[in-house]
């Protein structure tokens, strides 16, 4: 079963027992998707309603354009719960293989190398993605439903919420493959990512607090 079609208590029954899967990344992607579920429910209350109708067309057309990238950003973050999973395993399958001969050592650390390496790429790009996401959530914010700006902010409280853990999943994995060169710059990404995050995200919690 993919954990998108599991009961919310489902979920948290698996992913607070010994199971190996859900863990940290799935729920990362989660937290993601419900970020953007969020923004979502400020455009359900703008788009059609007599505030929409007030917009400028190009204002309108904005918005109509990000409640769509929205709907596809949701499905798309828990594709990622899925993911993160298959890559999980994938690494896991790789400790099993044999290492009783130089060959088989050899075979084990390639495949290994590998499975490692798409299981730190699948969280970088999560973040990745749910940065650029913070510009459709400043616009649901600034043009949305005034009743649901709280709504919008919470959205990007757990959007950093979100990055932050992918990059602790993404550095995790980085720490079995610091010894190959191409990888040495993954450190400072996910520095750049945290902070690009946590700016943001403070951006728009500030313009509410000081309205307070």
């Amino acid at each position: 079963m993919e954990f998108k079609e599991m009961t919310i208590s489902k979920f948290i029954e698996d992913l607070s027992g010994d199971k190996s899967s859900p863990g940290g990344g799935s729920t990362a992607a989660l937290v993601s998707a419900l970020a953007s579920s969020l923004n979502d429910m400020v455009y359900s209350f703008t788009v059609d309603k007599k505030l929409f109708q007030n917009l400028t067309e190009e204002n309108k057309s904005k918005m109509l354009k990000f409640q769509d990238e929205t709907k596809e950003f949701t499905k798309n973050a828990l594709t990622f719960m899925e993911k993160d999973r298959a890559d999980f395993m994938a690494v896991m399958d790789c400790y099993r293989l044999s290492n009783g001969t130089e060959e088989e050592k050899n075979i084990r650390k390639e495949k290994l190398k590998y499975a490692t390496i798409k299981a730190m790429n699948t969280p970088l790009e999560l973040a990745e993605k749910s940065l650029v996401y913070y510009d459709n959530i400043k616009f649901a914010i600034t043009f949305g439903n005034k009743n649901l700006k709280s709504d919008g902010i919470v959205a990007a409280i757990l959007l950093n919420g979100a990055i932050e853990s992918a990059i602790i999943n993404v550095l995790i994995n980085y720490k079995s493959l610091k010894s190959y060169e191409e990888f040495k710059n993954i450190p400072e990404r996910c520095n750049e990512i945290s902070m690009k995050s946590r700016v943001l995200k403070e951006e728009i919690c500030s313009g509410f607090y000081n309205e307070i």
